[in-house]
């Protein structure tokens, strides 16, 4: 049996900061999705500066998250390839290692068929994860359309910890969101609550976004079926 927990947290905000050292003190990995030609920009969400990328999510896995954030039901497939491809192929050269992820800007009010299918035909992805909470425990059956358990903030995330620890099977807890939202409603004591618990349970692996897909595929076609990718 393995219970695994894995992290997710959009938009490369200057408060991802203060999030590592939280995830650092508990020992455990998390996926932070980037915006490439966003990063280093000032306002009411800052962003990490391009060239404190590799120092900063060092330990860490980094994905795409499009090049400028934008809503990718309203583009034209040529747009929509052009914002992923462009920042992983960015974000690769920051990092140092082949970026594969991805996590869809806006989740799935930005993910119809026509989005989901571009990714499928003209990038490399290896999987691409929505914002939507399915309160389950699962695995996704496609890879490129992935639903999480839930929100960090969510009124549901004890409840779900509770059956995550009770679960007698291979199982799958996926928490997301964003750093910045930890700076109200008392979010970040209640973000390290959920980390100090997880940490304390017996029994469960953390890993993050791509390290689950590589433990999929290892127990493929066995287990769970391959991803559905056609030919460009």
């Amino acid at each position: 049996m393995q219970k695994i927990v894995t992290f997710s947290f959009d938009d490369g905000v200057t408060q991802d900061r203060k999030l590592i050292s939280l995830l650092k003190k508990y020992g455990l990995k998390c996926t932070f999705n980037l915006n490439s030609k966003l990063l280093g920009s000032e306002g009411a969400l800052s962003k990490i500066a391009p060239g404190d990328v590799k120092e900063v999510y060092a330990g860490f896995e980094v994905a795409s998250h499009t090049c400028t954030h934008p809503l990718l039901t309203q583009c034209s497939p040529a747009r929509i390839a052009e914002e992923v491809v462009g920042d992983y192929l960015r974000l690769s050269e920051l990092v140092g290692y082949p970026v594969r992820g991805f996590a869809y800007p806006g989740g799935r009010p930005n993910c119809d068929r026509l989005v989901t299918e571009v990714l499928r035909v003209c990038t490399s992805l290896a999987y691409a994860r929505t914002n939507i909470s399915t309160y389950e425990l699962s695995f996704p059956r496609d890879l490129l359309h992935w639903d999480p358990t839930l929100h960090i903030l969510d009124p549901r995330i004890d409840e779900l910890i509770d059956r995550f620890d009770a679960a007698k099977e291979d199982c799958l807890l996926y928490i997301w969101g964003h750093s910045f939202e930890l700076d109200r409603s008392d979010g970040w004591n209640r973000a390290e609550a959920v980390f100090a618990r997880i940490a304390s349970l017996r029994g469960v692996t953390c890993m993050t976004n791509m390290e689950v897909c590589d433990w999929m595929k290892e127990l493929r076609p066995r287990v769970y079926p391959a991803p559905v990718r056609k030919n460009a």
